[in-house]
């Protein structure tokens, strides 16, 4: 997302885009994101510094990391960005700072709920949608 820096004021100056997701190479072993990235922001500048709100909604194909099951997951995030910025410049871009801000609030654990039972290490039946047959 690039801002023309001369259109900013104290009033907020609000923008939307949408980024394909493939183009901020967020992927892992464990996570694919889908669709495209959306994203709103509420800009607002005060002397030399420009503030930021913005919600950031992805899409993502997740592995389990106890079931192994596969599921879609929507994630909605919200971030607060601050620039000091310099009369030489007329343009602030942020798509950068916003795919740091969705990597570092990564799951550190992928998990399709926050109470998944997992696979049985037995016999490796998922105990979210079966019971297991092990003798106990």
């Amino acid at each position: 997302m690039r801002i023309e820096l001369g259109r900013l004021t104290e009033q907020p100056l609000e923008a939307s885009e949408d980024i394909d997701a493939g183009k901020w190479d967020l992927d892992s072993f464990d996570v694919k994101f889908i669709k495209n990235i959306h994203i709103d922001c509420k800009f607002r500048r005060s002397g030399k510094d420009v503030f930021a709100h913005c919600s950031v909604l992805t899409h993502r194909l997740i592995t389990c990391s106890r079931c192994l099951g596969k599921y879609e997951q929507e994630v909605s995030q919200d971030f607060n960005l601050s620039y000091r910025v310099s009369l030489r410049s007329d343009y602030l871009e942020i798509d950068s700072d916003l795919r740091e801000e969705v990597l570092l609030n990564f799951p550190m654990k992928v998990l399709c709920k926050p109470d998944c039972r997992g696979i049985c290490p037995r016999c490796g039946v998922n105990l979210n949608i079966e019971e297991c047959r092990c003798k106990k």
